[in-house]
């Protein structure tokens, strides 16, 4: 008997499972949404803090480059924690487009839906949830698709004061001299750490450029379109 009921509640939802359902999908979306915001609002931080600093920077000639190398570290802090929230709006993404794929979309379509065990696969995640995506490719993707401009504005403004400020140079030995840190780090360390930051971003955003795990994929690229009714 109990084999029995188990089989049925597999074949489809009864009613207050479809009630649950719904209820769960709304606070999925809303977890989703409040992770998206809280996105949006380390990058706005991250743009406002350049801006800030690139208007400081260039407020007068006696202002040190220094503004700039510390407008990069507090850019690159708020990329460290986007791409922590990253990760947890990854998670209640993949939730709920795991339930449009495969409940709405067959439900309003009559297909059937994409993953066959789309329901254990949801079920085994609330029961031990874990992130669908590394921190790592967090990082990258956020590099990739919004920080990296900010940074190579950063890069961009910081030679551009020390070729204009306080003069404008007249030699490679002028960028060095004036790459300094007051006295306290020599031009050539400034931009021997620069050039190695900047690389290292560069290296990190192409070795994570590659395509998610087939276990954590949502969208397949093809779809089955096989009628409900013919199942």
């Amino acid at each position: 008997m109990e084999e029995k009921k188990l089989a049925q509640s597999k074949a489809g939802f009864t009613g207050e499972a479809q009630t649950a359902l719904v209820h769960f999908y709304r606070g999925e979306m809303d977890r989703m949404n409040t992770w998206r915001k809280r996105l949006d609002v380390t990058t706005n931080w991250a743009i406002i803090t350049t801006a800030a600093f690139i208007s400081f920077g260039f407020g007068s000639p006696q202002i040190s480059h220094f503004v700039f190398i510390l407008a990069t570290i507090f850019v690159f802090i708020f990329l460290f924690i986007e791409a922590r929230r990253y990760k947890y709006y990854d998670l209640w993404r993949w939730r709920v487009a795991l339930v449009n794929e495969n409940y709405f979309g067959p439900l309003l379509s009559g297909y059937k839906p994409v993953m066959s065990d789309w329901r254990d696969q949801l079920g085994s995640d609330l029961q031990h949830s874990r992130f669908k995506i590394t921190f790592g490719e967090a990082f990258g993707r956020r590099l990739r698709r919004n920080y990296s401009w900010i940074f190579l504005i950063l890069g961009g403004c910081w030679i551009t004061k020390i070729s204009i400020h306080p003069e404008p140079i007249v030699s490679v030995y002028d960028i060095v001299a004036r790459a300094a840190i007051y006295d306290l780090v020599s031009g050539w360390v400034v931009i021997l750490i620069g050039v190695l930051f900047n690389l290292g971003l560069i290296v990190f955003a192409l070795l994570t450029l590659r395509d998610r795990n087939e276990e954590v994929k949502i969208y397949p690229s093809k779809r089955s379109k096989v009628k409900l009714s013919n199942l």
